[in-house]
């Protein structure tokens, strides 16, 4: 079957002998959901674009890889897919090589430093009037220019130039960390102290205006490939560390661009070969024209309303790649850069150079998978020009018009509605944010959200996700207390049917389950919606449980307990595969699986045994002393509530007079009875706070009713308004003599009134 993917070019549905799952993907190339066909059985080829490594990861690659790990294991532990995936390093590229140089020429010109002098200083001050220059596009000459400009554009923050550049408020702050540190070597200089440390400190305080002024001067003289390719490695590996924090499976095999050149080589040599690229002054460009159209090839299938699209080219391209060369047309890309002076090179027919950013994962994908790969995946800010350069130079290499049969692209990641950038202060690398909330409940949040849409990351709305791991921990808490319980007594029976109409029902409503989580799964991952059956199952046995263990069957809770345990780990949400046990499954850090203790039972068992013997003590000594029977509660509660919780055990009281007995993580724990403990206090306060207030407003009444109702219109400020009064002290005439009125007087025994009522509750208080 044929399909028009994007009103230009055709895909053409997979076909298989093989027996199906009834997968269906939302395809990019078709831009609608498709039935999933691998080539050849169950064996699916898959490619996805790696990190390029020269910074250390953030929240937006956890949600890429995080998310195309949940659907990996969604394929091989659900679905029972055999999956090969294929990851590329990119250990070669413009920003490698620029903040490589960057930190060598640094770490040079700071090692060849004494101490601090003219000659340093004026270094960097010329370093920064070019870096204001060029990267703030203002002209200074000295100290007052640049204070005139600090007036104009504020803390850097204005909304017209970060609108204009996105990156302005990182610049204006290097600018003005090297401002403040010329001014402070000044000072130091004019003290005498000219030190080695303070030589240095000037120079890492302006290491990001130095380093650029640095590179124009100092980048021919960097020749070794060990300096691009040290910077790579540290990222490469900092990047892995973070991907096993997040739980990633390790991909089937890696791939790194700089042990592949010698096949792009060949790859590009092969494209020229078949006439869709062409050699420009020692660099070879994909020719864009030649290929679309011609042959039964089309370019950009995946974005084809970008074709041309000047800025993304560009950037596709590279920082270092802006040289004008007379390419045949500025939409033409590069397979094959011809390297300049401190740069890394390789030999190649056109000369020394290093391979293009699209070709190397054209090539590491094809060398590993062949001419035809099954699903190919990224970030969505990928498809044009990355990917889509991808399947043109393949299908060009390879002649043929479906190099992948399936792209896949997840959505953006947001932060507070913001795109993430260090300028506005949203970056959140990984470890930043491990900091703040677990793997799980990171993991919980890109679950619970559709994969190929954007993703807002809110902190207000992150409560609410763990509050939905709280329900689950405490549904797994339950159900293996209970079934540990009945299996201490499963074969005894007092003759009584246990499996009646409530669990016929739950039966109904997990064979439900099952049939939603399954629809979901096979509904392009729609892992929002197979969590909502997951939270309604749980929600329904929890209401089933509330019956009382002597009236539930614990086998009914069972198999919803195994089910949910299957379908959450197989989202990636467990610790481990086992299904020997509830719940999440073991922390990668444990050295036991559940149920079982480590050889050494002693730690095991000396926590607990000094709890028993601490609460033996307690109530021996109160006993003893003739304690009553509300000390002794307060000692079992003490147990219970604070002693127990240390070593994640949970006392459950039931409505039997038993407890049920659970275990849990103690750092959660102990964080849940933290949190408990301050919204005690909260309300505590709150109640305190409420209860002064209410005192205040009595005290201020009393101090009101202290008058007497006799005296109240005669104070000498009353005296001015009137000049005769009653028996009770109520005002008969004005100060003029004349008689109040009618209304008057009665106003003023109403008032009358009131202060005697006042009064009254006064003397009453001096009573008490």
């Amino acid at each position: 079957m044929t399909l028009t993917s994007n009103n230009t070019s055709p895909w053409t549905q997979p076909e298989s002998t093989h027996p199906q799952t009834g997968l269906r993907v939302l395809n990019s190339l078709t831009k609608s959901t498709v039935p999933f066909v691998p080539r050849e059985g169950n064996y699916v080829s898959w490619y996805a674009c790696g990190p390029t490594v020269y910074d250390a990861a953030h929240i937006g690659h956890a949600r890429n890889y995080v998310t195309f790990d949940t659907i990996r294991r969604i394929m091989e532990d659900y679905f029972n897919y055999d999956v090969n995936l294929v990851m590329n390093v990119t250990d070669i590229d413009d920003k490698i090589i620029v903040r490589a140089r960057h930190k060598h020429l640094v770490s040079e010109y700071k090692s060849q430093i004494a101490s601090l002098d003219a000659k340093t200083l004026q270094d960097v001050e010329t370093a920064f009037h070019d870096f204001v220059g060029t990267k703030l596009g203002e002209t200074i000459t000295n100290d007052a220019g640049w204070k005139l400009y600090v007036d104009k554009v504020g803390d850097g923050k204005n909304p017209e130039m970060v609108a204009a550049d996105e990156k302005f408020t990182t610049k204006f702050e290097a600018a003005q960390a090297a401002f403040e540190a010329i001014v402070s070597a000044r000072l130091s200089m004019a003290e005498g102290s000219a030190s080695k440390e303070a030589a240095e400190a000037l120079v890492v305080a302006s290491e990001d205006v130095l380093a650029p002024w640095l590179d124009a001067r100092l980048a021919t003289t960097v020749k070794d490939h060990r300096i691009f390719r040290d910077l790579a490695a540290h990222w490469e590996k900092d990047f892995f560390e973070d991907m096993d924090s997040m739980q990633v499976r390790r991909p089937n095999i890696i791939t790194r661009v700089s042990e592949f050149v010698p096949e792009i080589i060949a790859f590009v040599q092969r494209i020229i070969d078949n006439g869709y690229a062409y050699e420009c002054e020692g660099s070879v460009f994909f020719d864009v024209d030649a290929f679309d159209g011609k042959n039964g090839h089309f370019y950009a299938k995946l974005k084809p309303t970008a074709k041309g699209n000047q800025a993304l080219l560009a950037e596709g391209e590279g920082v270092l790649s802006q040289t004008k060369f007379n390419r045949r047309n500025k939409y033409d890309f590069a397979l094959w850069k011809k390297s300049k002076a401190g740069e890394p090179e390789w030999p190649s027919p056109w000369g020394v150079g290093r391979p293009g950013w699209h070709i190397e994962c054209s090539v590491m994908a094809s060398e590993i998978l062949g001419e035809h790969i099954d699903l190919h995946t990224g970030g969505i800010d990928l498809n044009f020009p990355h990917h889509d350069n991808e399947v043109a130079q393949s299908e060009a290499c390879f002649d043929n018009h479906q190099w992948v049969n399936y792209f896949m692209h997840v959505g953006h990641l947001l932060i507070e509605g913001m795109k993430m950038s260090k300028s506005l202060k949203n970056f959140i690398t990984i470890k930043d944010a491990l900091k703040l909330y677990s793997v799980r409940q990171l993991r919980l949040l890109f679950v619970l959200t559709p994969w190929n849409e954007s993703l807002d990351f809110k902190m207000q709305a992150m409560p609410d996700i763990i509050k939905i791991e709280s329900s689950f921990d405490n549904f797994f808490a339950n159900a293996s207390a209970l079934l540990r319980d009945y299996r201490e007594h499963q074969y005894e029976s007092d003759g009584k049917r246990r499996f009646l109409a409530p669990e016929m029902e739950l039966l109904d409503a997990l064979k439900e389950t099952k049939s939603l989580v399954h629809a979901a799964l096979m509904d392009s991952f729609n892992t929002p919606a197979a969590m909502r059956a997951l939270r309604s199952i749980v929600s329904r046995t929890n209401v089933y449980l509330q019956r009382g263990r002597a009236n539930i069957d614990p086998q009914i809770l069972e198999m919803v307990a195994l089910y949910v345990t299957k379908i959450v780990r197989a989202l990636g949400l467990g610790n481990d595969s086992s299904l020997s046990a509830i719940g999440w499954g073991a922390s990668p850090s444990s050295t036991a699986t559940d149920g079982e203790l480590p050889a050494d039972r002693e730690s095991v068992l000396r926590p607990v045994a000094s709890v028993l013997s601490d609460f033996r003590d307690a109530v021996r000594e109160l006993a003893l002393s003739g304690g009553d029977k509300r000390a002794l509660l307060g000692l079992c509660d003490k147990v219970r509530d604070v002693d127990l919780v240390d070593l994640g055990i949970i006392l459950d009281d039931h409505g039997d007079g038993s407890a049920l007995i659970k275990f849990g993580d103690p750092e959660k724990l102990r964080r849940e009875r933290a949190a408990r403990q301050a919204e005690e206090d909260a309300k505590q306060a709150q109640k305190e706070a409420a209860a002064r207030a209410t005192e205040a407003k009595r005290q201020e009444r009393l101090a009101r009713g202290k008058l007497s109702p006799m005296d109240m219109f005669r104070t000498a400020e009353m005296a001015e308004q009137y000049s005769a009064w009653d028996d009770n002290g109520l005002p008969t005439k004005d100060q003029m003599g004349e008689d109040l009125p009618k209304s008057k007087l009665k106003k003023l025994a109403k008032e009358q009134s009131a202060q005697a009522k006042l009064h009254d509750e006064y003397l009453k208080a001096l009573q008490a």
